[in-house]
C-alpha cells in the first residue's frame, strides 16, 4: 500500500474542532502524521490539495439496500453512490432486504464487504414482520452496528420492552422508529392546511411526540439505550430535550431531505418527495437545524432507499417511499454552511465524530493512529445534483437542485477509491 502526503490541505476535524492548513500523510491504511508542513519521503504519493478541505469520509448511518439486487436498490450500486458521495462507511438498515434477523443473513453483507470500496455494517432487526424477535445477541456478536424496528412502528409494548431489556444486556443501541404506530397507519403526509386542501391521508406531528415520550417511559423502565430513528418534528425535539435532561440514555438521528425539504414541496404530488417520515412544516425543519446545532441531534443519515421510476409511478399516496440519497448527503449540508445556517465544522460533525462517538467506532475523525478515511473537497463549488455513480432509473428527491460542494478525493483505507478526473 502506497504513502499518501497531502499538502497544502484546509484540515477540518469535527471531534476536536480543529480547522487550519496542514499536510497529512497516510501510511498502511492509517494516518501517520499530520502538522503544518511535512517533508515528502522517498515513496510518498504527493497530491498538493491547494487549500481544498481535507476531512474525515463520512459515516451514513442509515442505507437501506436489498443484498440480494443488482440492480439500484443493491449494495454495489450503494457502495458507488457512497464512495462518489465522500461517505466511508455504510450501515446498512436493519430492513434491507428482508430484514437482518439472524448473522447468516450478514453472509451477502460480509461477501459485498471484500470487493466494496467502502465499509459495510449491517444492523439487526430486533423485532420482524411477524412481532418476532431477532437473534439481538448473535447479531451484536458478529458486529452488528445496533439493532432496531426496521422503520416499523411496533405497537406491541411488552415486546418492544423485552428487546430493549436483551439488547440492554450488551450496552447496545435499539433503534425505534419514531412514530405512534395507530396515527401513522395509512398516511403519506403531515396534518397540515396544505394536506387538507390537497385531500392526503395525513399524519399530526404529535405522533412523534407520543413516541419519544414512550420511548422515555421505556428508557427509565429498562435502562436501554435507545435511538430515535429519524425524528422530524419540533414536538419531538421537545420531549427529547425533557428526556435528555433526566439523564435518560437516548439519542436520535435526522435524515437530510428534512433538513432541505418541507412539506411544501409535496405540493406538486410530485412522488419523488413522497418519503417516510413525510416532509413536516418549515416551521420543523428550522428547529431541526437548531437541534443539531446544539448538539441534542447525534447523527445526520441518508435515509437511502433507492426507489425505480416504476414504483413512483402512482398516485402520491400509492408511491412508494424513498430516495435515493447518498450522493446528496455532504453537498446538502454543505449547502447549510453556505447559507450561513451552520458552521463547516457544524455541518460535518453529524456525519463523521457524531455517528463514529455513537456507534464506538475508530473512523470520523483526523488523528494520528485513526483509520486512513478521508475526503477532499471544495465547500464552495456550486453543483446541479445529478448523481452518476447509480442506477439512472432510482428516484431522488434531490435530482436537479442546486447544492453546494464537489467531492474531489475519497479514501477508506489510505485507498484512493475515488477521484474524478474533472
Amino acid at each position: 500500500m502506497s504513502t499518501l502526503l497531502f499538502r497544502g490541505a484546509r484540515l477540518i476535524d469535527p471531534a476536536t474542532r480543529h480547522d487550519d492548513t496542514g499536510d497529512l500523510r497516510v501510511r498502511g491504511g492509517v494516518i501517520a502524521e499530520i502538522a503544518a508542513h511535512i517533508e515528502p519521503e522517498p515513496g510518498d504519493r504527493v497530491i498538493d490539495l491547494d487549500g481544498a478541505v481535507l476531512a474525515p469520509a463520512l459515516i451514513d448511518g442509515r442505507c437501506r439496500v436489498n443484498p440480494a439486487s443488482s440492480g439500484a436498490g443493491g449494495i454495489d450500486a450503494a457502495a458507488r453512490a457512497a464512495a462518489a458521495g465522500g461517505i466511508g462507511t455504510l450501515i446498512l438498515a436493519p430492513d434491507s432486504g428482508a430484514g437482518f434477523t439472524r448473522p447468516e443473513h450478514f453472509a451477502p453483507v460480509d461477501a459485498a464487504a471484500l470487493t466494496s470500496p467502502v465499509r459495510l455494517i449491517p444492523a439487526g432487526l430486533a423485532i420482524d414482520g411477524d412481532g418476532e424477535m431477532g437473534e439481538i445477541g448473535q447479531m451484536l456478536r458478529a458486529g452488528a452496528a445496533y439493532v432496531g424496528d426496521g422503520g416499523r412502528p411496533e405497537p406491541d409494548t411488552r415486546l418492544v420492552r423485552r428487546a430493549l431489556a436483551y439488547a440492554g444486556g450488551f450496552d447496545a443501541w435499539t433503534a425505534l422508529t419514531c412514530e405512534d404506530a395507530a396515527l401513522a397507519r395509512g398516511t403519506c403526509a403531515t396534518e397540515s392546511d396544505l394536506s387538507m386542501r390537497m385531500g392526503l391521508p395525513a399524519r399530526p406531528a404529535a405522533g412523534e411526540r407520543l413516541a419519544v415520550e414512550r420511548a422515555a417511559v421505556l428508557a427509565e423502565l429498562t435502562g436501554a439505550r435507545i435511538l430515535l430513528d429519524r425524528i422530524t418534528t419540533a414536538m419531538a425535539l421537545r420531549a427529547l430535550e425533557s428526556a435528555l435532561a433526566r439523564d435518560l440514555d437516548m439519542a436520535a438521528t435526522v435524515p437530510v431531505t428534512h433538513l432541505m425539504f418541507n412539506e411544501m414541496d409535496t405540493g406538486g404530488f410530485d412522488a419523488r418527495y413522497r418519503l417516510e417520515p413525510p416532509l413536516r412544516s418549515e416551521e420543523d425543519r428550522l428547529a431541526l437545524i437548531r437541534a443539531f446545532q446544539a448538539g441534542a441531534i447525534s447523527a445526520v443519515v441518508s435515509d437511502h432507499r433507492a426507489c425505480t421510476g416504476e414504483a413512483k409511478a402512482h398516485p402520491f399516496p400509492e408511491a412508494q417511499p424513498g430516495s435515493a440519497n447518498l450522493e446528496a448527503l455532504l453537498p446538502a449540508l454543505l449547502s447549510l454552511a453556505a447559507e450561513g445556517r451552520l458552521s463547516l465544522i457544524e455541518a460535518l460533525w453529524p456525519v463523521t465524530a457524531g455517528p463514529a462517538d455513537l456507534f464506538g467506532l475508530d473512523q470520523g475523525r483526523l488523528a494520528p493512529g485513526a483509520p486512513a478515511d478521508l475526503i477532499v473537497f471544495d465547500p464552495d463549488a456550486p453543483v446541479i445534483h445529478a448523481p452518476r455513480h447509480r442506477v439512472c432509473s432510482a428516484s431522488s428527491a434531490f435530482d436537479q437542485r442546486r447544492l453546494t460542494g464537489k467531492v474531489l478525493i475519497t479514501v477508506v483505507e489510505g485507498a484512493i477509491i475515488h477521484q474524478p478526473e474533472s
